[in-house]
């Protein structure tokens, strides 16, 4: 039986942390920031500290800080293989916006020598690709890759989408997929195959996909890793007043009649048996 551990953040920010359990295998996708090390530390420790397959969505620090900390400081946190797709040295360089070259140069080198470090291998995922772990009894799928020819909100859409299956459930990850990288993931697949038991709700809920995609993906439950101040949209005037889109995506969700349950990060960490749901 696969479960789906879905962590919470120790600082209330925006955090992507989730670990599929199955046997003895465990699958880690992102991880957040390196301000969460200590806590995802501790829990990996308490389900056994073998990490079968690390999956990275994109290149923003809140997804990938705590991985790059963990190889670097934590060796007793052994990992068997690392997957993921970027951008080019060249794209990530000019577009993206949120720190300056340096900062960039340096997170580029961290991604690279922490594994390499610690002689984990790296996996270029590419479109279309397909692994299973725990004997079969887990599959991924890569949905999608990086499209460099996206150049509005480049690196949250340049976010890899993929699936894991397992219990016959579907759990969609959509990192910080943005509205392009959303439309295009829907002109690449059919509705079925889009159709998933779960989806983690893209950019933290807020700023994301549309709403036509989220149609088309159907969730029966939605994984929010979103803190409070986010959840809320909190700004100067209180509720719904800052600058995100999140309230506006929780109303979509709630007019989705397919939706039975959300699970939101603020509730704390939350273990999801897959066979009973």
């Amino acid at each position: 039986m696969a479960k789906l551990h879905f962590l919470k953040s120790v600082t209330d920010t925006i955090n992507t942390s989730f670990i599929l359990e199955s046997g003895d295998t465990l699958l880690m996708v992102d991880g957040g920031f390196s301000s969460e090390t200590p806590y995802l530390y501790e829990y990996l420790k308490s389900l056994g500290g073998h990490v079968t397959a690390w999956f990275i969505t994109h290149f923003h620090h809140d997804h990938f800080g705590a991985y790059s900390t963990i190889l670097r400081e934590h060796p007793d946190i052994t990992v068997d293989k690392v997957y993921y797709q970027f951008p080019s040295d060249e794209f990530l360089m000019e577009r993206e916006p949120m720190q300056d070259h340096e900062r960039t140069e340096d997170l580029i080198k961290i991604m690279r020598e922490a594994p390499m470090d610690r002689g984990i291998p790296v996996v270029t995922v590419q479109t279309g690709d397909v692994y299973e772990f725990d004997g079969g009894n887990v599959v991924v799928r890569i949905l999608r890759t990086p499209d460099e020819s996206i150049t509005h909100n480049p690196i949250n859409n340049s976010s890899t989408v993929f699936r894991f299956e397992a219990d016959g459930k579907r759990i969609l990850f959509l990192g910080d997929l943005g509205v392009e990288g959303g439309n295009q993931l829907m002109e690449m697949y059919p509705p079925e195959e889009l159709k998933s038991d779960y989806v983690q709700m893209a950019h933290h809920g807020q700023g994301c996909v549309t709403k036509e995609c989220y149609e088309l993906i159907r969730p029966d439950y939605c994984l929010w890793p979103t803190p409070s101040w986010l959840w809320d949209n909190l700004g100067p005037g209180g509720y719904d007043t800052g600058i995100f889109g999140t309230v506006v995506t929780r109303g979509w969700m709630s007019s989705l009649r397919c939706v039975k349950k959300h699970y939101v990060m603020i509730h704390g960490t939350q273990v999801i048996d897959l066979a009973d749901s």
